[in-house]
């Protein structure tokens, strides 16, 4: 009781809110400069003049990869892999990449926001119809495989 009635433990007390306050301030603050710097990075690409492609390569063997199976909803939401999987861009070629397990089965031009979703998505092996692709973007500023 005699604590609630000493001035110093309450200024203690505003002290230690005012800290964590800040802090969490800074959080946030610092949180909101990479989103604004990756908007800026990604508005600078698209206006750069290039444009992104998507590559796919299809595997022999999933291997140890953790593997994630394609629904039709995937193709929905990103109709160029939609294209270069089951569509018009579809073009296997046997031209290998790295070793004999993988070959190209086609590319398509995308935009930078789909390349990042893309790439974001589809980080791991994909399965659809018993074949196993993985998704390749390039950036056409300094050529980075992203």
């Amino acid at each position: 009781m005699e604590e609630d009635k000493n001035p110093k433990s309450r200024n203690q007390l505003k002290t230690a809110g005012f800290i964590v306050a800040c802090g969490l301030a800074g959080i946030v603050a610092v949180a909101l400069g990479f989103m604004l710097a990756d908007v800026l990075i990604v508005y600078a690409h698209e206006n750069s003049g290039g444009q992104p492609m998507l590559y796919v390569m299809e595997r022999a063997e999933p291997g140890e990869s953790a593997v994630v199976s394609l629904t039709e909803q995937d193709f929905a939401d990103h109709p160029a892999l939609d294209a270069v999987i089951r569509g018009g861009e579809r073009n296997p070629s046997a031209w290998e990449w790295g070793d004999r397990g993988q070959r190209v089965v086609g590319g398509a031009p995308v935009s930078y926001a789909e390349s990042r979703a893309l790439h974001d998505t589809y980080d791991s092996l994909m399965e659809y119809e018993g074949a196993y692709y993985v998704v390749l973007t390039t950036w056409p500023s300094g050529g980075e495989i992203r």
